[in-house]
């Protein structure tokens, strides 16, 4: 920055050097300073500049800025090519004006008036410094030569504003310093500025008063109450109101030293704020975090589905402030043209003469008070006007909104409202159930019950409210049963509600009344997907030819509350309640909700179908996260084609999710699933398309196998090697048939079984396909293992190794693994054991697989009994016996010659008592923690994913 610059936008805007102007040129160039001025100490971008100086011109040229700019560089720092700095620096397409703060007028003006404002508590001297100096530079209107440029329009209002402030305080400082002479000669001249300032009038009476000039005090207050009753109709407010009073009584207080009047008398202030009926259950958190926001922000607007709890969060926060006038509340829900904004807020505030906003922003610009306004989302476009009207010139007036959108507003602060949580929900149930039916309790009897009522209305506080009503006529069961059809039963709120909140349904319509055709359509259709969904997925529903399409409807859904994104995801997915998603299934027709359900089938199919062979090779593990993000579309979807007769698609969807579920422990819902829909394709006249026959049928085995029922699974696996084969796939059928070995040898046929498994494999293997070969080879190693061949069985499973690694397949590698892991223990080679549980639990973690990682922990527990931990052994059987019991999958079961031997071989290190109560403390560990165990022990920490 080049010594001796100052750059002056507070009047005229001006540059001098040593105290001397510098000629700047035209219009232009000192337009182009004003917005470099405006956005300092930040950067603005080329586009910025070219629309805010260029704002006459259709189409501005970029050169035209370049050689502005350039012009202006060359003023300001003529020396800047004998200079390594200069005064405008470009970074790629933006420009930051170089400049030291104390050069810069405006910037200079702020210091100090934050600098007043910082010490006036401790020093009216200090205070009085800093504003005087900040006034000095004050040289008229900001950039007041700047005529016809918008982009200053709101800055010249904030500086307006500002310095107004900055005058009042510095008053204030001069009655603390008993100028009242001085303080009542400026005090006059500001009410002719600035007649409807009440503020000012009540210093400029106190300084009268305190000067001696009693009469004159009271002589102010008999204008100032002709002026608003001219002017605006209405009678001064409270501060005025308790000064007169103190003035005429002669009260003593009034020579005290408090500045400000409205903090002198102790008096209650004026306010509409209402009372709540009761208590607010919950919402600590909420409360600190929009307190903390409004001592930054000048808007804060809460937002969030309705019913969740808005307004009484707002009330709750405006009664902990402590505000000079207020809090004040406006409740627009009643209003049907956003032009009543203004009229409603100044009948509510007691100002029915206010006209307009700039009036209204006149009259509140000395005030400090916080304001409501509530339920905005109707007349969003004029709340927002108003708003951002009173933010630019009302430094001391806080607005809180409560809307199911935001206002978007320069200053404003969003916090959303979300649901309660789980223990907050039933708190509140219990609150209001005890207000409903004297002596009503919560207990072990109707405790999980309400848990279900909460869960089902999603934490919403209206719908628990209404839930609680029900408690005159109804039992918490019978009102839990009765939220199939719960906008019937959920009506009949408090009287003293707004009409929209006596009912749940209304309080959701008030938001759909507000979506246009396009919106509305929307969320009728994505009503059909379960649980959350992405942009593609409401594409699809919609019918829309591509994603970008739909992109415009979901954000509109998105800011009015009626969906919720998933935060951390990516892509983004989207969430609806389940009581949004009731009402809008329930304002679909019949044809509509037929329709959206076929959609969804065809969008869930053709995403499961896209990951199936990623399920094998080395995306895995994002396809697995993928697919887990989807399961409760995959259950709607075959519900909702069975339901409709659509029993290939059952069959294909069922057979394409087989490998999923048999990795993630959901056995009961898979074979349920492919059960159902094998039995509707045989009853369906056209015969299954061989290929899905056969993966459905290898489901079936793959799943029973887990279940230890091995003669089910050998007929299963016999069928889906046939079906395979018969449909052309022979790498398939051989994978298969070498199962199908393996089975003959658990039931005691070892040789036959042997050579089964070993044609699959070398099949397999001539065939070139990878995923079978390796699933061949780790059961041809584990069935040689088990005749009594470990070198055999050895080199086999390292092959089958090499191939998974080869493809990328880390379930076939770590399953071979553990196969390792069994032939290092029968050789006692207790630290090659660990080194494979160590390998095998680092992959299984990054794919997130269930039941794979159930059997590690399971012989992994064997191992650690046999390397002297017979504690931590137990752990992890305790660990086993409760995570495998919820999903209903024992590895014992599953491994009918190791399984028992192994769980025999922790029970056996332990007395009966020791073993029972340190398997009771596995029980009560997660994953995580029993992975950490786990990776201590084997001597490295491997990844860890709850």
């Amino acid at each position: 920055m080049p010594e001796g610059l100052e750059l002056r936008v507070l009047g005229p805007v001006a540059a001098l050097r040593d105290g001397r102007p510098i000629d700047l040129g035209g219009a232009r160039q000192r337009a182009l300073l004003a917005a470099l001025v405006l956005a300092y100490p930040y950067s603005v971008s080329s586009e910025r500049l070219l629309a805010q100086v260029w704002h006459d011109l259709d189409q501005p040229k970029l050169s035209s800025l370049h050689v502005a700019i350039s012009k202006l560089r060359d003023l300001l720092s003529p020396d800047r090519a004998r200079r390594a700095d200069g005064v405008l620096v470009r970074d790629g397409s933006r420009y930051l004006l170089a400049a030291e703060r104390g050069s810069v007028d405006v910037a200079r003006f702020e210091e100090l008036v934050r600098l007043g404002a910082e010490v006036a508590d401790t020093s009216a001297d200090g205070a009085a410094a800093a504003y005087l100096e900040a006034l000095s530079l004050w040289r008229g209107s900001p950039y007041a030569d700047i005529a016809g440029s918008e982009f200053t329009a709101p800055e010249i209002a904030r500086l307006t504003a500002i310095h107004v402030a900055a005058r009042r305080s510095l008053l204030e400082m001069g009655l603390r310093r008993e100028r009242f002479a001085e303080v009542a000669a400026e005090a006059e001249a500001m009410t002719a500025e600035h007649p409807l300032d009440e503020r000012v009038w009540e210093i400029l009476v106190l300084a009268l008063y305190r000067g001696g000039r009693q009469s004159d005090a009271l002589a102010a207050l008999r204008r100032i109450r002709a002026i608003l009753d001219d002017e605006l109709g209405i009678d001064p407010g409270v501060g005025l109101r308790q000064l007169e009073a103190a003035v005429l009584a002669q009260d003593a207080a009034l020579h005290g030293q408090a500045a400000t009047p409205s903090t002198e008398f102790d008096l209650t202030r004026a306010s509409n704020l209402p009372s709540p009926r009761s208590l607010l259950v919950g919402r600590a958190a909420d409360i600190e975090s929009v307190t903390a926001a409004l001592c930054e922000h000048p808007v804060v607007t809460l937002v969030g589905p309705g019913g969740v709890g808005k307004t009484r969060l707002a009330i709750e926060v405006a009664r902990r402030r402590r505000d000079g006038d207020g809090p004040w509340m406006v409740d627009l829900g009643a209003l049907t043209d956003g032009a009543l904004i203004v009229p409603a807020v100044a009948s509510a505030l007691g100002l029915p003469g206010v006209g307009s906003a700039e009036h209204l922003a006149g009259v509140l610009a000395g005030r400090t008070m916080l304001m409501i306004l509530d339920n905005c989302e109707h007349v969003i476009a004029d709340a927002a006007a108003l708003a951002a009207t009173l933010a630019a010139r009302c430094p001391r007036v806080r607005l809180l909104a409560t809307s199911r959108e935001p206002l978007d507003v320069d200053g404003e602060a969003l916090h959303e409202v979300s649901p309660l949580v789980p223990d907050e929900a039933r708190d509140l149930f219990a609150a209001r159930a005890g207000g409903v039916v004297p002596g009503w309790t919560l207990d072990e009897s109707n405790a999980p019950t309400v848990r279900t009522i909460c869960a089902e209305l999603d934490g919403i506080p209206l719908g628990i409210e209404l839930a609680t009503a029900q408690l005159r006529v109804l039992s918490e069961r019978q009102i839990a049963d009765g939220l199939g059809d719960r906008f019937t039963l959920l009506r009949g709120g408090s009287r003293s509600a707004p009409p929209r909140q006596r009912r749940l349904a209304d309080t959701i319509d008030w938001s759909y009344r507000l979506l246009d055709d396009e919106e509305a359509e929307l969320l009728r259709r994505v009503a059909a997907f379960a649980d959350s969904f992405d942009i593609g997925g409401a594409a699809a529903v919609t019918g829309a030819q591509s994603a970008v399409a739909s992109v415009q409807p979901v954000t509109a859904l998105v800011r009015r509350s009626l969906l919720t994104v998933l935060p951390g995801t990516s892509p983004r997915r989207y969430r609806m309640l389940q009581t949004i998603k009731h009402f809008a299934w329930q304002r679909s027709d019949p044809a509509e909700r037929e329709l959206s359900e076929a959609r969804h089938r065809t969008h869930v199919l053709a995403r499961v179908s896209a990951r199936q062979s990623a399920l094998y090779g080395a995306k895995s593990a994002e396809v697995m996260r993928e697919l887990s993000a989807d399961q409760a579309e995959h259950r709607a979807a075959l519900v909702s084609a069975l339901a409709a007769g659509e029993a290939h698609y059952a069959l294909e969807l069922a057979g394409g999710l087989y490998w999923f579920w048999y990795r993630m422990g959901r056995i009961g819902e898979g074979l349920g699933f492919l059960q159902s829909a094998l039995d509707a394709v045989a009853a369906d006249p056209s015969p299954p398309e061989p290929r899905l026959f056969a993966r459905a049928m290898a489901g079936v085995a793959s799943l029973t196998y887990l279940t230890g029922n091995r003669a089910a699974a050998s007929d299963a696996a016999r069928e889906s090697a046939a079906a395979w084969e018969a449909a052309g796939d022979l790498a398939e059928a051989a994978r298969l048939r070498a199962w199908c070995g393996y089975f003959l040898s658990m039931d005691g046929n070892l040789d036959a079984g042997l050579d089964l498994v070993r044609e699959g494999a070398a099949t397999a293997h001539a065939l070139g396909s990878g995923f079978a070969e390796a699933d061949a080879r780790m059961v041809l190693g584990m069935v040689l293992r088990n005749d009594g061949r470990p070198q055999e069985a050895r080199a086999e499973l390292e092959t089958a190794i090499a191939v998974a690694e080869r493809i990328g397949n880390a379930w076939s590698v770590s399953s071979s693994t553990w196969a390792l892991m069994k032939t290092s223990m029968d050789a006692g080679d207790v630290s090659s054991a660990m080194s494979a549980a160590r390998h095998m639990q680092s992959v299984l973690e990054e794919d997130g697989d269930v039941t794979s990682w159930l059997v590690l922990m399971h012989t992994s527990a064997a191992v650690l009994a046999g390397a002297g931990h017979p504690v931590e052994a137990a752990v992890l059987a305790g660990a086993v016996q409760s995570l495998g019991g919820r999903i209903g999958f024992l590895p014992e079961g599953m491994d009918p010659i190791d399984g028992p031997r192994e769980a025999a071989a922790v029970r056996d290190a332990l007395s009966a008592r020791e073993y029972a109560r340190h398997t009771a403390r596995g029980a009560g560990l997660d994953r995580a923690q029993i992975n950490a165990l786990l990776s201590d022990l084997v001597g490295e920490s491997a990844a860890s994913r709850p």
